[in-house]
């Protein structure tokens, strides 16, 4: 399979995720923190380090929060916020609908203002933020870091560093390039950093999380249970990660998401960067080659993502096309309709191309014969 849904979960994973996660999860597969035993003190490390991973990639000493997914991370601090001080919050016009859907409900219990940020395209309209924030005060920011639709990656240093001067409290999804972009001068300008293990930290489903880098917010629970702490308390504990990892984890993805943390630390960061921007100019070049038949969203400041529309096709019509040669790739609205209305892709959505750092060049090479034999 030629493979091109890279934004919705990388793949293939390193070859060390495959070959040590079974082999460590067959001895160290038991329940951390739950008994005194040499293996759960060994499981109870690895995950410490797992956690270390994370806030050296994401260039933060905030807490690392464990949980399922990104969208759990998201659900967790939204529905988490005490909304008594918060009347208006701003979200992008690309946002997700692990965000978006999430906000609306928010809003439809707490009855805040919702604002979408002006883009024009791909770039921010700055003079129009700070005329927003001046006349409606920003007291939550919610954004992603990069477009899973369009690969834009959104001026989020200067749209959180204006919401700091009036106190707002900032949220990053930072799904499609935590493991990937630089965060040195991004971390300290964001409450909260949600990531996805799946994606460009190249780890296993059903594993992610988010960085809880400002304890003077405080969250509820979305989940109550056990602990392994305090277990005499009809209240969740006080104590930080504990709140918010009830029950048993899932220590197989904790494993897996250490071992590609570890790949990604050890093979370099810029060098996996590097390698995906490489590979999408191999995309894009391959992409130009039928332009009189195709339209190309692409901006110039972007991750690994590129969406086309067909001038004469559906996307699903391509989409079938490309399944039948065995090129796989992600059509429709790709949960984000915001990002599409912006765009005015909304009517049928987009063929949506995604790359990363485990494409060949042969996968380029098929994908143009492919498109040859369409257009």
């Amino acid at each position: 399979m030629i493979y091109f849904d890279n934004a919705a979960t990388t793949f293939p994973k390193p070859k060390e995720v495959y070959n040590e996660t079974m082999s460590i999860y067959q001895d160290l597969g038991l329940n951390f923190s739950r008994n005194s035993s040499s293996k759960s003190k060994e499981a109870s490390t690895l995950k410490e380090n797992l956690k270390s991973n994370i806030q050296q990639l994401l260039s933060s000493k905030g807490e690392v929060i464990l949980n399922p997914s990104a969208t759990f991370s998201l659900n967790e601090i939204i529905f988490g916020l005490d909304y008594s001080g918060i009347k208006t919050v701003y979200i992008s016009p690309f946002e997700h609908n692990a965000v978006y859907r999430s906000i609306k409900e928010a809003q439809k219990r707490y009855k805040f203002d919702l604002e979408i940020i002006k883009f024009q395209e791909y770039s921010l309209d700055y003079e129009d933020l700070e005329l927003k924030f001046l006349s409606k005060k920003p007291d939550l920011i919610i954004c992603l870091h990069a477009s899973n639709v369009f690969g834009n990656i959104l001026s989020i240093k200067n749209i959180f560093s204006k919401g700091r001067e009036y106190s707002a409290t900032t949220l990053l999804d930072a799904s499609q390039t935590a493991g990937l972009l630089d965060f040195s001068e991004l971390s300290s300008l964001c409450d909260f950093i949600v990531f996805a293990g799946h994606k460009t930290l190249y780890g296993p489903s059903g594993i992610g999380g988010y960085i809880y880098n400002n304890k003077n917010i405080k969250l509820n629970p979305l989940l109550y249970g056990g602990t392994g702490i305090k277990s005499e308390e009809t209240d969740m504990p006080k104590d930080i990660p504990e709140r918010y990892e009830s029950g048993s984890p899932n220590l197989l993805g904790i494993i897996g998401l250490k071992i590609s943390t570890d790949w990604i630390i050890a093979t370099g960061r810029d060098k996996v960067l590097k390698k995906e921007k490489e590979n999408y100019s191999r995309l894009l070049a391959v992409l130009e080659e039928f332009e009189w038949d195709i339209s190309i969203f692409y901006p110039e400041n972007s991750v690994g993502i590129i969406s086309i529309t067909a001038k004469n096709s559906s996307p699903q019509e391509i989409e079938m096309m490309l399944n039948d040669s065995n090129v796989s790739v992600r059509t429709g609205m790709h949960c984000s309709p915001l990002a599409h209305k912006h765009m005015g892709t909304d009517e049928k959505g987009t063929i949506r191309f995604s790359v990363s750092y485990f494409n060949e060049n042969s996968d380029f090479e098929k994908l143009e014969e492919v498109f040859e034999d369409i257009f």
